[in-house]
């Protein structure tokens, strides 16, 4: 919860850097409007991966405890990942900063 807070937070430094924020979880749409609603109005798409299918592809599927891994993909306007993070920690600052850091070498 804490990185999809950051990243409203941090909204605006996307834009500045011509990028789109989506998040992607494998919980259930209905889970994420009750989510999404007690956070307010968030800046960017929360999609569901319901069926797991996103997150097998991207390899972050964690199949011991069916959930995703807490995952960053920098994805350029070709489609190519250019940066990925599968063991993304919301409370180390530096794994934000790294992130920003990608984005602007892509501009």
């Amino acid at each position: 919860m804490k990185e999809i807070t950051s990243w409203k937070e941090d909204y605006q430094k996307f834009e500045s850097l011509n990028c789109e924020v989506i998040a992607i979880s494998v919980d259930h749409i209905y889970a994420h409007n009750v989510f999404a609603a007690s956070l307010g109005t968030l800046p960017y798409p929360l999609c569901s991966d319901w069926h797991k299918n996103t997150c097998q592809s991207y390899g972050v599927f964690d199949e011991k405890n069916l959930v995703a891994k807490r995952s960053v993909f920098i994805i350029d306007m070709n489609g190519i990942i250019r940066y990925k993070n599968e063991d993304f920690d919301a409370n180390d600052k530096n794994h934000y900063d790294l992130v920003f850091s990608e984005l602007r070498k892509l501009n």
